[in-house]
């Protein structure tokens, strides 16, 4: 998936400001430390942003630490993204990173440049950052939300080779050109896992129907894509506007196909309706846990009956259903993770993910990881990486890293290699893209099941 955040801030800046962008996607691309350096010299650029999600910070820690000491001393390195914005002051603790940017970084993040451009020396004034000045870090007062998240650009698509970029294998819904869209800003809910409201702190932003539309007609038009992942945390949080999106799409007669996430407690038989109307290939739910206890520890405000009746509902309108698990949160046990397991086998799902549990940075799991002992200083970041070789972050005393590997392994391969799911999924490969799709997904289910404790 495309970068969105750094598709903002590009499309942002260049609307404010006459500046030159490169846009460097490491992973999609395929670059090492060589060649990433390669990329900055040809460039030569005055500021490298680098956006840091917390499983990512030792490369970024090299990366500000390669520009720096074997390009130029010159270049301002400015961390940004969500592991910043729960950590800035360790971030900016780092020797080579010049700036943080904290929460949203549209109006900062230009700001900070428009201010670097002028040569200016004191950045007091600018709302959301960390800086070091005289040996002191100076934190500047939280910048507040933007309230009308319309006045933002469309997310620059130009900087990328869209080529490199294809959906996951459990959100694959077409043979189409794919790509994100983002349609509202935060998340109305308070899991204890989750970093949403330490990035917007439970205010919710929503675009207008017609703003979205128009992104959408532009994705078509100038890129010929016609598959989204409508990305918001929470696409149907709002049914009255997520209909009225829907029937544009209709009206319009916008040839598209999606997937969108949910939840159990905000959906209902006349949303799922028009949404497959409109296009809806697949919904997506976090069902979390089978147990009743571990969903209230999570603050997960649902049941799993809830749960069962929303992935029966829209199995019966025929969209496609995806959903995650979590094993290893505050209180799991394996008797608790059998639960689940055996919750998961007993829905109609077309795809399901069964991720280990990672105490984020930010989040409220985080500081019960920390209490407890599971997080320390010598904690690598790596460690929060999901679906790698990377070993278990615990958050509770009851299951082992090894017994959380090993359970799951064992649900990926209990849920996938059912002859009766087998044979649905068959049953669904109607062109050489979904065979494609299937075959992806088996590869990645086979790396997960070879997966190490250690």
């Amino acid at each position: 998936m495309i970068p969105l955040g750094l598709a903002y801030l590009a499309s942002y800046l260049k609307n404010k400001i006459a500046c030159q962008i490169r846009l460097v996607d490491s992973e999609a691309q395929g670059l090492n430390y060589q060649l990433i350096k390669q990329s900055i010299e040809s460039f030569e650029p005055n500021v490298v942003g680098i956006t840091c999600p917390t499983p990512t910070m030792e490369h970024v820690f090299n990366l500000a630490k390669m520009i720096k000491t074997e390009i130029s001393r010159s270049i301002i390195v400015v961390a940004g993204g969500i592991h910043p914005t729960a950590l800035p002051q360790e971030t900016i603790a780092y020797p080579f990173i010049d700036f943080v940017v904290r929460g949203e970084g549209e109006e900062t993040f230009y700001e900070l440049i428009k201010a670097l451009s002028e040569n200016k020396a004191d950045f007091s004034a600018i709302r959301g950052i960390c800086y070091k000045q005289n040996g002191l870090t100076i934190t500047t007062p939280t910048r507040p939300l933007i309230a009308d998240i319309d006045t933002l650009p469309f997310p620059d698509r130009s900087l990328f080779d869209l080529s490199l970029y294809r959906s996951a294998p459990t959100k694959k819904v077409s043979d189409d050109p794919s790509g994100p869209i983002l349609t509202s800003r935060g998340c109305a809910f308070n899991c204890i896992h989750c970093i949403s409201q330490k990035c917007w702190g439970g205010v919710m932003r929503f675009r207008s129907k017609a703003n979205v539309i128009s992104e959408i007609e532009q994705c078509l038009e100038n890129y010929n894509i016609r598959e989204f992942n409508f990305f918001d945390d929470t696409f149907t949080l709002n049914q009255k506007r997520a209909m009225e999106i829907c029937q544009a799409i209709i009206d319009k007669k916008l040839n598209i196909s999606w997937v969108a996430f949910s939840r159990v407690n905000t959906i209902s038989e006349a949303l799922v309706k028009m949404m497959k109307r409109a296009g809806c290939k697949k919904i997506s739910f976090g069902l979390e846990s089978g147990s009743q206890r571990i969903l209230d520890l999570m603050r997960k405000n649902a049941t799993p009956q809830m749960g069962a009746a929303a992935v029966k509902l829209v199995a019966q309108n025929k969209i496609l259903v995806h959903a995650s698990f979590m094993f290893g949160n505050v209180g799991e046990t394996e008797t608790t993770i059998k639960q689940t397991l055996k919750f998961a086998k007993s829905l109609p799902l077309d795809n399901a993910t069964f991720f280990i549990t990672s105490p984020f940075p930010g989040t409220d799991l985080f500081t019960v990881a920390q209490n407890e002992g599971f997080v320390t200083p010598q904690t690598k970041w790596q460690e929060f990486a999901p679906l790698t070789n990377t070993s278990p972050v615990l958050v509770q005393k009851n299951v082992s890293k090894e017994r959380l590997v090993y359970w799951q392994k064992k649900a990926f391969r209990e849920f996938y290699l059912r002859p009766k799911y087998i044979m649905h999924k068959l049953k669904q490969l109607n062109s050489l893209e979904t065979f494609k799709t299937f075959i992806s997904g088996f590869k990645i289910l086979l790396r997960i099941m070879i997966k190490k404790a250690s």
